[in-house]
């Protein structure tokens, strides 16, 4: 639906973004990133808004200490398990 947004991608998409240049053992191309994302967002409470000030509000609430380690541990374990059964050769 046009409108709506998951402020949850935003916060997994960066830590993808950090973390991948931190391992260079890890394929991080696009069809490897997506699944990772998946396997995240698949995990995580989905923020949905509507509105930029609605966004606003949920990326403060996201920026809590506990927010932000569930969303790494998340992203992490996304990795590992991504990157241990890759879609590709």
């Amino acid at each position: 639906m046009e409108g709506l947004r998951n402020v949850m991608e935003d916060a997994v998409e960066y830590q993808l973004n950090k973390l991948l240049p931190t391992m260079p053992d890890v394929c991080s191309c696009e069809k490897c990133r997506l699944d990772m994302a998946s396997f995240a967002l698949n995990r995580l409470s989905p923020q949905y808004t509507r509105t930029d000030t609605g966004a606003l509000y949920q990326k403060l609430n996201n920026s809590s200490q506990q927010a932000e380690i569930e969303v790494l541990t998340t992203v992490i374990t996304a990795i590992e398990t991504i990157s241990a059964h890759p879609k590709h050769d």
